[in-house]
Order: structure tokens, then sequence, then C-alpha cells
């Protein structure tokens, strides 16, 4: 999982980017000093979010042509 939850020395919570390697964002707040339900629910929704997101890039159709069907394409419109 990217987002983990860490208790901080002050005896809060944070959700924590294993990926950027700091506190994770959310809603334009850092998600630091929050009860373990909080972050634990924060961490939950953000999981769920890149989840989705990298599903979503999976799934999206790409037009793939072949190069050399791209270039055999290229020499034939100049050709003419």
């Amino acid at each position: 999982m990217r987002f983990v939850v860490v208790q901080e020395p002050t005896d809060t919570w944070a959700v924590f980017d294993t990926i950027a390697d700091e506190p994770a964002g959310f809603a334009s707040q850092c998600l630091i000093g929050l009860t373990r339900e909080e972050a634990e629910w924060l961490a939950s929704r953000c999981n769920q979010q890149m989840s989705r997101n990298v599903r979503r890039v999976q799934d999206t159709p790409r037009n793939v042509v072949p190069l050399m069907a791209s270039v055999n394409e290229t020499i034939r419109r100049q050709a003419t």
C-alpha cells in the first residue's frame, strides 16, 4: 500500500506516503496530527483512490500503430 498510518512522537497519527517519502496530503491538508481512526480512514480512502486511478489508466484504450505501418503510410503519402 502506498499510504500507511504512522504514530507520531506526539502520540497523534499521520498518513504517510511511502512513494513521496513524506506525510500525505488530502484536500489541500497535510495529514498529520490526526486521531488513529481519522488516519486509518484517510489512508484507506487514499489507497482506494490510487487503486481506482491505476485501474482507470490500465483500462484506457490506447491507439497503437506499429512503427513500420506508420512509416509506410508516410512514404505513400509523400509519393503521391
